[in-house]
């Protein structure tokens, strides 16, 4: 996948936020590209980060315009059609906590920084992504880019957090939801 999307073939850490590109989805970017570049220097390895900013076209001059440093590829995008392609060619994702994206990313295996969520609608996300053990909640530039980067940096860490989050999918659920309804729409034409 990532030969196809011209990707290097390094660790990878997709951040994205949502279809408006909202978050602080500049400052998260900036902040975790600082420290991927850094530990790069220090560990010898390089990173690419792939930014996805949706229709925001702010997010993406933004971005477009730093200068990264050698230790970091960093791909930025605007809205795309092929989420799914750039989560399976990525390790990790930095997502706000919407519950369509935790599904995809679960399925694909991705382990989840969560950067935010709606209130109420999205709150309940966060426990469950934590408490299933693939992926953590912080609203801290900082906090998110010290633990992103300590997972990419540790292929233990990696394979436990990948392990837990494709135990949490369900990759047939809408399915299973079209089923018990047809069920229920049978059974009730019995009556």
């Amino acid at each position: 996948m990532r030969t196809k999307l011209n990707m290097e073939n390094i660790p990878t850490v997709l951040v994205v936020g949502g279809g408006d590109g909202m978050g602080g989805i500049t400052t998260i970017a900036k902040t975790l590209g600082t420290k991927l570049d850094t530990n790069g220097s220090s560990d010898g390895n390089r990173y690419q980060m792939v930014v996805v900013c949706g229709s925001n076209k702010d997010a993406v001059n933004e971005l477009s315009d730093v200068t990264w440093g050698n230790n970091i590829n960093v791909r930025v995008n605007g809205f795309v059609n092929n989420m799914d392609e750039w989560m399976r060619a990525s390790d990790a994702i930095v997502t706000k906590a919407g519950p369509g994206t935790i599904a995809e990313a679960s399925i694909c295996g991705l382990p989840c920084m969560l950067s935010s969520f709606l209130p109420g609608q999205e709150e309940g996300n966060v426990p469950y992504v934590e408490e299933s053990g693939f992926g953590s909640y912080s609203g801290n530039p900082e906090l998110i880019s010290q633990r992103v980067s300590s997972w990419l940096e540790s292929p233990k860490i990696m394979e436990e957090m990948q392990s837990a989050a494709l135990k949490a999918a369900r990759p047939t659920a809408t399915i299973d939801i079209a089923k018990d309804l047809a069920q229920i729409l049978f059974d009730d034409s019995k009556i």
